[in-house]
């Protein structure tokens, strides 16, 4: 763990390894590609929290005003945050690609947001890491000795069917292939990009 990270106490867990058991990405494969694969000067919003020290291991923010993120306890933030700052990019004319990485547990909490981006016409770039479970809500009943809690689990959420009936282009990308593909084909779209991408459970210790 960088001494950036760890004076900013935003990746209080080591990065997971690449390798997954049940043969799916694991998040670190993922965020390896997006970051291959992104524009110049993309800023990057985030709501994946199980996530975050792969995403900062993956993706090293060196910029300036191109990583957001929410604050402990704001969840659904992200995503309408993304849409506010693609849009506030078009309208200022500096025009940074805007990609959202968020989990899919996340993703419920303010999805109508997208609906906004699609009438608004806005080409960002929604990375949906679907793990099929509130990942860090279970980390959290780990911490707090309380196994079992109810709710926890989300399996059989179709994001591209929801993200489609908001008005996006979405897709299932379940390689580094198709990932890349699909993300560089982002910036060619009129409307926002939605890629689902299921990611092995991983349920990593908050200490």
């Amino acid at each position: 763990m960088s001494r950036w990270w760890s004076a900013h106490r935003m990746a209080p867990h080591p990065a997971a390894a690449n390798g997954s058991p049940d043969g799916l990405l694991s998040a670190a494969q993922a965020f390896t590609a997006l970051n291959q694969v992104r524009p110049d000067h993309a800023v990057l919003v985030e709501e994946s929290p199980s996530n975050l020290p792969d995403l900062h291991t993956a993706w090293p923010v060196t910029e300036p005003d191109t990583f957001y993120t929410f604050a402990s306890g704001g969840l659904g933030w992200n995503l309408p945050a993304a849409v506010g700052i693609a849009l506030a990019e078009r309208d200022s004319g500096r025009n940074r690609p805007v990609i959202a990485v968020i989990g899919d547990g996340s993703f419920q909490y303010s999805v109508q947001s997208i609906w906004t981006a699609a009438r608004l016409r806005l080409p960002m770039l929604i990375v949906v890491v679907q793990n099929d479970e509130y990942a860090i809500l279970k980390s959290f009943a780990m911490l707090e000795r309380a196994p079992g809690v109810p709710g926890l689990d989300i399996p059989s959420l179709d994001i591209v069917s929801i993200a489609g009936g908001y008005g996006c282009y979405a897709a299932r990308v379940a390689d580094l292939d198709a990932l890349k593909q699909a993300s560089a084909a982002a910036w060619t779209k009129e409307v926002p990009t939605v890629l689902e991408i299921p990611i092995s459970a991983q349920v990593p210790p908050l200490v």
